[in-house]
């Protein structure tokens, strides 16, 4: 479980921002939209408003870079922190670190992991676990593998500081080494989901790679109760030609199968036709489903960039609300979405499950909750304050008709 993300110097964000799943002193909802640990509740969904621009993909693209420099390989970890995006408008940027932490729970212990990249090095690293008093694992002060102190839970690993290059983490050897602890964190890395939703490749592959583990009947069963009167689909998946010698290209072949009916309307048979011919609603909620029901079956981490793209209000809100259930999310999986629906404020959610995102004259994001603000009640019309900029975080807009003498 995710409880909290920490980065700084990324993209539009040039300062420190915190996002936060540990739930506030918010009543409503609480059975629901929570999950109860012994470090206090942690929400089950959370969700992003902001204008358009105003850096709602670059805090998710902030974890998921944050989630590939860990997973990945130790030539392309080095290149990544080597070529990391750190803010383009101000040049002190440039002498200052990016930062990248999480908190998180995984059986029963926080566990908090963090980096520090400066001028294409790892200046800093550190992982912690607290169960009932905060501890260090490891703690790395300076690029140089011998500002790397262990502690005795890191012992198995030890010869293994010797490896680690000024630009790479201490975390890929512990890994490799199998300590637990480490493994522990890397594989909650390696569980977590995150889609850009007009990425249909991405979620196309994750939604068919779940079909091929595990079957078709989730996925069928989704469809259904979202009323799209798909009775069955068929999937195909094909190799193409194979591309510079390294992989096989593979592409996916859909069919949906609905009803077929004479001129009487008399129910005759069932007709299959392509994907192609269906609404690009259904179609992102087919690419949508693999990720979504993965998480909920394995209590995982999912954060979706714009899950409102090409889907009426009323899935999104069908979508959002198999996340704050009980049945629907019975292992505790945890939504995480940027969005421009802001319907969903007048749905059941709580507070301290809306974060919004803003961009200066400077070109700096920020990103804040509404718990940031007071008087902002239970009974709060949430949706029309908004509306009216009461929370920041809308389209600057300019009224273009008017003349330079103020007259349309």
């Amino acid at each position: 479980m995710l409880r909290g993300f920490t980065f700084k110097n990324f993209m539009s964000f040039y300062e420190e921002n915190t996002f936060s799943m540990a739930a506030g002193p918010d009543t409503r909802f609480l059975e629901l939209n929570t999950i109860d640990t012994e470090y206090g509740e942690l929400l089950k969904s959370a969700f992003v408003f902001g204008a358009n621009g105003s850096g709602k993909t670059n805090f998710i693209k902030a974890m998921g870079c944050m989630k590939d420099i860990v997973l990945a390989e130790l030539k392309s970890q080095s290149t990544m922190i080597k070529k990391l995006n750190s803010f383009a408008y101000n040049e002190n940027s440039r002498n200052m670190p990016s930062v990248f932490e999480v908190e998180l729970i995984v059986g029963g212990i926080v566990y908090e992991y963090g980096f520090e990249v400066l001028n294409g090095e790892v200046c800093s690293e550190y992982l912690y676990k607290k169960t009932k008093r905060k501890t260090p694992i490891f703690l790395r002060t300076s690029p140089d593998f011998k500002d790397i102190n262990l502690s005795k839970d890191m012992d198995n690993v030890k010869e293994l500081t010797k490896n680690t290059r000024r630009d790479t983490l201490f975390l890929y050897w512990a890994n490799g080494g199998n300590n637990e602890i480490a493994m522990t964190v890397y594989r909650w890395f390696e569980s977590i989901q995150i889609f850009d939703a007009n990425d249909t490749n991405s979620l196309l592959s994750a939604t068919t790679g779940y079909i091929m583990e595990n079957g078709k009947g989730s996925i069928l069963n989704l469809l259904q109760k979202a009323d799209t009167n798909i009775l069955d689909f068929d999937i195909e998946m094909l190799k193409g030609e194979e591309r510079k010698g390294t992989r096989w290209e593979t592409e996916v072949y859909l069919t949906m199968k609905r009803n077929l009916y004479n001129s009487e309307w008399e129910m005759k048979g069932i007709v299959g036709t392509s994907v192609e011919l269906e609404s690009a609603g259904t179609r992102k909620l087919f690419e949508i489903a693999g990720p979504i029901i993965k998480a909920l079956e394995n209590g995982n981490v999912v954060f979706i960039d714009e899950i409102d793209a090409r889907l009426h209000p009323m899935l999104v809100r069908f979508l959002v609300m198999m996340f704050n259930s009980i049945n629907n999310n019975p292992n505790n999986a945890q939504l995480i979405c940027n969005t421009h629906d802001v319907l969903l404020l007048e749905e059941d959610i709580r507070r301290d499950q809306i974060y919004f995102t803003e961009k200066d004259e400077y070109g700096v994001s920020k990103l804040y909750a509404l718990t940031d603000f007071k008087g902002v009640r239970k009974e709060s019309k949430l949706l029309k304050q908004y509306l009216l900029g009461m929370f920041g975080a809308t389209p600057k807009l300019r009224d273009y008709f008017l003349t330079k003498g103020g007259q349309a």
